[in-house]
Order: C-alpha cells, then structure tokens, then sequence
C-alpha cells in the first residue's frame, strides 16, 4: 500500500506546487485543464491545474484546482514531514514557513531534536519532525 497526499485548491494550484518545489525539490508534473478532455465543458479552468504531482525520492504530493464553489479550505488535518536530521527539518520549516503562519515554532521537544507546525502562505497545515536523534 502507499498513501499520497492529495490537497484541493481554489485556483492557485500551480503557485502553490511552484512554491513547495522550491522548498522540498522533487520534479513537478502539471495538467491544466486546457490539456484534457474536459477542456470544452469548462472552458473558465482552462489555465487551473487538473492535476499536479511533485514526485521526490520515495515521495510525492498530488494536487489540483477545484471547480468553482466546490473548494473548501484544509481543517484537521497537517502534511507530516519527517526530515533525516533536525538541520534538513529546520530548512524545510523555516522555507514553508515565509508568508505563512507559525503554529508552533521549531524547537527540541521530548521525542524530537526538532519539530514544529506551519501553515503555509497556501493555507496548507505541516507538521515537520526529524528523525534524527543525534543531530
């Protein structure tokens, strides 16, 4: 089995995807609307993502654009990052983090050398958490 993420989104896909790009890598692969059979029933999309994926090692994250009136914002739950040493977690922390919202900063806890939850400029909770136990 493998569990992907999937996040909606209301017409800002493609800048959201750009953004995660620039701050985790991976290869992004982008369909818009315009490209597919649907192109002619919804003519307004043409240039919203149908569908987005950001393909890392061992990874991915899927996305797309919602039609009009069907998008609703993202609640209950976070994308967990879980990064090889606490400095690779604090990257991707403070990178997600620009124009966004600190929910928790990222710090030493209990059970990690660094974790800490953001929701990005996008309006996409993370909770990053390092592996590491030494770092």
């Amino acid at each position: 089995m493998k569990v992907i993420s999937y996040l909606n989104f209301d017409g800002n896909c493609c800048p959201a995807m750009e953004f995660y790009q620039s701050v985790l890598g991976g290869e992004l692969i982008v369909v818009p609307y315009g490209d597919t059979p649907m192109a002619g029933d919804m003519p307004d999309m043409a240039d919203k993502m149908a569908h987005a994926c950001l393909v890392g090692d061992g990874w991915n994250i899927m996305a797309s654009d919602c039609p009009p009136g069907n998008f609703e914002a993202m609640k209950g739950m976070n994308i967990s990052i879980h990064a090889p040493t606490a400095a690779k977690a604090r990257e991707y922390f403070d990178g997600l983090a620009v124009g966004g919202t600190v929910i928790m900063p990222f710090e030493e806890t209990f059970w990690s050398k660094g974790f800490g939850l953001v929701n990005d400029k996008f309006g996409t909770p993370w909770m990053i958490n390092t592996e590491d136990d030494n770092a």
